[in-house]
């Protein structure tokens, strides 16, 4: 928990990984002890790949990967050629089958959810393939125990 997987592991869009450069960690760091915050900020530091984070409460951090380009973690678990390309994000209904919320909403009572585009620039995707040479069964006594946590 908490190991900084490298982004040629992953092979997530690298574009939010490299907004983040050395010189605005340091700033940050400058920032936070001459506010008086001590070690608030201080840890942290530029790496060349995405935080593990734990499972607990898997089921409500949808849309998942870094940017929120997958909808669900059924659609986590595919190869990314077959992963949802286009879906709506902000419809806080649970899509208890696939964890994740459902995504295939556009609007309600006249409020238009956000369309997620997965070919713009910095929305891909691709990587993270864990998982995805599971059987359909594996895939889903998996997702079932994510459920769980």
């Amino acid at each position: 928990m908490g190991q900084v997987v490298d982004i040629n592991e992953v092979g997530t869009d690298p574009h939010r990984l490299n907004s983040w450069p050395e010189s605005a960690a340091e700033a940050l760091k400058q920032w936070s002890i001459k506010e008086g915050y001590d070690s608030t900020f201080t840890h942290f530091r530029k790496t060349n790949g995405y935080k593990a984070v734990p499972l607990d409460g898997i089921w409500a951090r949808a849309p998942y990967l870094h940017n929120g380009s997958v909808p669900t973690l059924m659609d986590l678990l595919q190869i990314p050629e077959n992963r949802t390309k286009v879906f709506y994000r902000g419809y806080d209904v649970v899509d208890s089958a696939n964890v994740g919320f459902i995504s295939n909403v556009p609007e309600e009572n006249g409020f238009q959810f956000f369309k997620y585009n997965t070919d713009v620039v910095g929305n891909s995707n691709q990587g993270h393939l864990y998982g995805t040479d599971l059987t359909p069964d594996e895939k889903k006594e998996l997702v079932e125990y994510l459920k769980t946590f």
